[in-house]
């Protein structure tokens, strides 16, 4: 949000620390295969030193690149721990992932692989390590009132007192308000009021702050233009911050498009070509698996229905998915056929259903064939749930924020299913809320919290249909 006036320098530590850390990891991991598992990973004829010096080489400069990609080298001072330990779990599998597939180019393809799966779960819980008592030792320094960043706020907005609350809840942040700068005071605000836009100078001439924030509202509209020049004559660093954004729950993200800057007020991170390509290959691998496992009793739940019930087994039905484009979803037919054309949601003890159609729904055994929609790419593991297009166009009409879901893959299971947000006689508007909540916040984490959670407590929700 603020700009870091230590941030280049810290960088260069973080690259030579990922080094460090990338070598080692190869280091360790190599010990462990040859001494413990009396594996040696070169052939006897590759003991050439070029190849030994330069496999850790290799690998250490892919780490700095998809670290580069996953933004690891930016100020996390007002980010969660748990956010950062995210981009370097996903750094360490886009590495591994690479790694393993020119690996398959090579010799001895089953020493190369463990080895380098070994390298992923030690890179990985090193570099974790590395940047959480990097932080400690940050939070002890700023606290102490070293690598302090002293802010003046020029003008008052909706913003500006939940700003200073969240200023002074974080110490360990590093920053301090001195005060600000305003047409009048404001009996609300607990800081300094420095005085009226014309004292900035004399201020200025005394003492130059590390950042000036200008809260931008109707009235410090008119004087925009001379606060920015003021900040740029004195050469303080300076952000805005628009009265609007009290208005919006979600993170406010700034890009740019040829130098023109560009505001977003939702983020979508599987937008991003790396996320898509984990997720993706994430969703591939799990629905193989959950497939062949899976498949004796799907062939089991197909036998039935075609015994108690006439009709086909798959119940083929249009929904709306990415980018509001229509998909066929599969699912194992639990209604008597000649009511599969009724659009109407499922209730409890709905009489469409079977006997045994009411069975598979109560265990989510239905959704099983949605795997195949997986693989094909239409669908994902985790998601907002597609509905038949009718019901979009009824809900687009009355929820403001219903066609946002569009944003990602639809999924089998999702952050509103977990939470008990199932079926008809819940609140559309709350799973929506979910919704969103999973398309800002994604990460392979959540991802897999949503799937165990699905194996604990979605399958069995109590609006389960």
């Amino acid at each position: 949000m603020l700009i870091k006036q230590n941030q280049s320098k810290l960088n260069a530590v973080h690259v030579i620390m990922d080094i460090v850390i990338s070598v080692l990891s190869f280091m360790l991991s190599y010990y462990f295969l040859y001494y413990f598992l009396n594996t040696d990973i070169f052939l006897n004829d590759d003991h050439d030193i070029r190849f030994i010096v330069g496999l850790p080489v290799f690998l250490a400069a892919i780490q700095l690149v998809c670290n580069h990609i996953c933004d690891l080298y930016r100020s996390y001072r007002y980010t969660s721990f748990m956010r950062e330990s995210v981009n370097i779990m996903k750094a360490s599998l886009a590495v591994f992932v690479v790694s393993i597939f020119l690996s398959m180019m090579l010799s001895r393809l089953y020493q190369y692989q463990v080895a380098l799966t070994l390298y992923f779960f030690i890179e990985c819980m090193l570099a974790v390590l590395y940047r959480f008592f990097l932080r400690l030792f940050l939070r002890l320094m700023r606290k102490k009132g070293y690598n302090k960043k002293y802010i003046v706020l020029l003008g008052v907005n909706n913003c500006t007192e939940n700003f200073i609350k969240k200023i002074e809840s974080s110490p360990d942040l590093g920053y301090e308000i001195s005060g600000y700068f305003d047409i009048a005071p404001s009996s609300h605000l607990k800081i300094n009021y420095l005085g009226r836009f014309r004292d900035i100078y004399k201020y200025f001439s005394g003492f130059i702050p590390d950042e000036v924030l200008i809260m931008l509202s109707n009235r410090t509209q008119l004087y925009i233009e001379r606060l920015i020049s003021i900040c740029e004559r004195w050469g303080v660093k300076y952000s805005i911050m628009p009265n609007m954004f009290s208005s919006f729950s979600s993170r406010i993200y700034i890009s740019s498009f040829d130098g023109m800057p560009i505001m977003s007020l939702r983020n979508v991170p599987l937008d991003r070509t790396i996320n898509k390509f984990i997720k993706r290959t994430m969703d591939i691998v799990v629905s193989l698996l959950m497939i062949i496992v899976l498949s004796p009793l799907m062939i089991v739940t197909a036998v039935i229905i075609k015994l108690t019930s006439p009709g086909k087994i798959i119940f083929r039905q249009k929904r709306v998915g990415l980018g509001q484009k229509p998909f066929m979803m599969y699912k194992f037919r639990s209604m008597r056929e000649e009511t599969e054309s009724d659009i109407s949601s499922t209730a409890k003890n709905d009489p469409r259903c079977t006997r045994f159609g009411r069975f598979i729904r109560k265990f989510s055994i239905d959704e099983l064939p949605q795997l195949f929609n997986v693989l094909k790419g239409n669908m994902s593991l985790v998601g907002p749930r597609p509905e038949i297009p009718y019901y979009v166009r009824e809900y687009r009409k009355s929820v403001p924020l219903y066609m946002l879901k569009h944003y990602v893959k639809p999924g089998i299971t999702g952050w509103a299913q977990v939470n008990d947000l199932r079926g008809s006689d819940t609140s559309i508007e709350e799973r929506i809320k979910y919704d969103i909540y999973y398309i800002e916040h994604w990460s392979v984490i959540f991802d897999i919290k949503i799937l165990f959670k699905t194996l604990t407590k979605g399958i069995f929700s109590k609006n389960a249909r």
